[in-house]
């Protein structure tokens, strides 16, 4: 069944209705337009490029696009998406390949400003290998540029696309409005100049999609699309250094040497050039970033397993909650079942744990990096974790007869139908304003949009105003102290995002359970000596006073705490959702206002410490 699709490609819908349901426009380019689709037969999801019908008219070109997708269809490489099948019906030419639930690093780049180093060596590095293999089985791909590498979300790696499909263009092709845009920016000289290409070529467009990553910027802006083609045969470019000069110089080094104009001035093969930038990254000082840092910390075994352990545990009170939200037993079968007590498999028990190492050692169990990242804003920070801790489902026994097993946790979500980027700045805007008055204290894990953890702090006295505070409950009834917020984006119906936002209530237990204690210890004293008296005065008579009255007493001032214990927590749990919930609210009104008057609420005030606000305004792509 087809939805929304451009009349002209009615045909190739209805002639391949059998075998595949075009479902919706992904995107569209000079070479080609995307759709998503259903394979019917493998009941899977797959991408569907379609040779435009301006091209497809031309038999050669059309017989050269499916030629060349049949050759690419034979690579097979961890990161290149792969060609399933390139075939032609009712005059149009089309090739089908695996579905990338993600985005491509141009987008990246455009939403989030240009990439930490680590992260944009990692992304060059995945594509480095990606076109060794494919240059050492004669395959050139001729038109590397960020549009053609895709982010997986959930894995984060790079896959590259369209390999081998730029061989379709011609001298009359380059001059067409739209596509000479996308491309020129990213050709070699020798490709600019019609002369002969190999893997060198795909190397030099590397280089160029490395320096759009590290500064956010190309080599040649500014110019006309005949003018960028000009000066990538004929000009040196500014060194990246000139244009980034805070990154590490051996990095730059390596990125300024793809970009020589002799194709033996480069690096000869993607290997080569993937160990470069791995040995310029070692000798490099990382960037004073939360991100950067936390990556790099260092776990110790137990610590390992807190975060396994507890990273399981939420991804399967999530999918709880969305079991019980929709009733389908399948959705809790593709999240897949917690991880019990064993760390996930592949990773064997090692003095220390490089933080990387646990997070793919989780997606490789089933779980989601956000949920890694969650378990790791929970874990302590001090080097070593009591062997307590590693039991993160542990509830003291009295907290158990006092409050009648708290909740670990509480969680709530929200759908937002907004770009992702919006969403992002919205919820700085108003996290961080006089409303809710919380403070960006850290971020954990990958960037936020990637599914990365903003932490905030839940302010405390100070925030009461008129007997007031926007968490009353969270606070001081259940004394959580900070708020963590994830962000997934959505890639099937309407899109947006889906918000969550989790408060660790474990640390609020323990005080939770002496206050009422102190309370059951004052109530059962003064039921003990109420009890005593009655009884004394009811037994006078008959010369006897006995201490039953007093244990009596004493008893029921022990269940009268547990019943004004129990009823005073659950309340506070009640309450503190609800606080929660209009949080998200909030973030979602602030969205459909702009979107009504066009415009932004007036300025609200920063948090105190500036530099979490300034991170938090470069991460959503500068501040309001």
């Amino acid at each position: 069944m087809t939805t929304s699709l451009d009349p002209q490609f009615a045909p190739l819908a209805a002639a391949l209705s059998q075998e595949f349901a075009l479902e919706a426009e992904l995107g569209r380019g000079g070479m080609g337009v995307v759709f998503r689709a259903t394979d019917l037969v493998l009941d899977r999801s797959v991408a569907l490029k379609v040779l435009p019908p301006s091209l497809g008219a031309d038999p050669e070109v059309r017989a050269r696009f499916l030629r060349e997708a049949r050759t690419a269809g034979q690579l097979s490489h961890p990161h290149i998406v792969h060609i399933h099948r390139a075939d032609e019906r009712a005059g149009f030419a089309f090739f089908v390949m695996g579905l990338v639930e993600g985005e491509n690093l141009g987008q990246r780049v455009r939403d989030r400003g240009p990439l930490p180093p680590a992260d944009a060596v990692r992304h060059l590095r995945e594509v480095a290998w990606a076109l060794a293999y494919a240059h050492a089985r004669g395959v050139i791909h001729r038109d590397v540029k960020p549009e053609n590498i895709m982010i997986e979300r959930g894995s984060n790696r790079a896959l590259v696309t369209d390999f081998g499909i730029a061989r379709v263009e011609t001298a009359a092709h380059l001059t067409t409005e739209g596509h000479v845009v996308g491309t020129a920016n990213f050709m070699s000289p020798e490709q600019v100049n019609g002369g002969t290409l190999d893997g060198r070529s795909d190397l030099y467009a590397l280089g160029v999609v490395g320096y759009y990553l590290l500064s956010g910027r190309l080599p040649f802006e500014g110019l006309a699309p005949g003018a960028v083609l000009v000066a990538h045969a004929t000009q040196t470019p500014p060194s990246l250094r000139s244009v980034a000069p805070r990154l590490p110089a051996a990095l730059a080094d390596v990125i300024d040497r793809c970009l020589a104009k002799q194709p033996a001035d480069r690096f000869a093969t993607g290997e080569d050039l993937a160990e470069a930038l791995r040995r310029a990254m070692e000798g490099a000082v990382a960037a004073r970033e939360p991100v950067v840092s936390d990556r790099h910390r260092t776990l110790s075994e137990d610590q390992a397993a807190v975060v396994w352990r507890r990273a399981a545990q939420l991804q399967a009170e999530a999918a709880a909650r969305l079991e019980r939200e929709t009733r389908a037993h399948a959705v809790r079968t593709q999240l897949g079942e917690p991880v019990a007590d064993e760390p996930a498999p592949g990773a064997a028990p090692t003095a220390s744990y490089r933080l990387q190492d646990v997070e793919a050692a989780a997606i490789e169990a089933g779980i989601s990096q956000r949920y890694v990242a969650l378990a790791m804003s929970e874990l302590p920070r001090d080097a070593a974790v009591p062997a307590a801790a590693v039991a993160t489902g542990f509830v003291p026994r009295a907290a158990s007869t006092l409050l009648g097993e708290p909740p670990p946790a509480l969680s709530v979500t929200r759908i937002i139908q907004a770009p992702a980027r919006d969403v992002l700045r919205a919820i700085g805007r108003v996290f961080q304003g006089p409303s809710a008055k919380l403070t960006l204290r850290d971020q954990i894990g990958a960037h936020p949009l990637d599914g990365g953890i903003l932490v905030f702090n839940i302010p405390g006295m100070n925030a009461i105003v008129n007997g007031t505070h926007p968490f009353m409950q969270l606070r001081f009834g259940l004394y959580a102290t900070e708020i963590r917020t994830a962000i997934r984006v959505l890639d099937r119906g309407p899109g947006g995002c889906e918000v969550s936002v989790h408060a660790d209530l474990r640390p609020g237990v323990s005080t939770n359970v002496w206050m009422y204690t102190g309370i059951g210890s004052s109530m059962g004293a003064v039921g003990g000596v109420v009890g005593g008296i009655v009884g004394a005065k009811a037994l006078a008579i008959a010369g006897v006073l006995l201490a039953t009255p007093i244990a009596t007493g004493i008893a029921l001032g022990a269940a009268a705490t547990v019943a004004v214990a129990r009823f005073s927590y659950k309340y506070s749990v009640r309450k503190a959702r609800l606080e929660l919930e209009e949080l998200l609210a909030s973030v979602d009104r602030s969205l459909r206002t702009r979107s009504v008057f066009e415009e932004d609420p007036p300025a609200l005030p920063r948090p105190s410490d500036a530099s979490d606000d300034g991170m938090l305004g470069a991460w959503a792509g500068g501040g309001e």
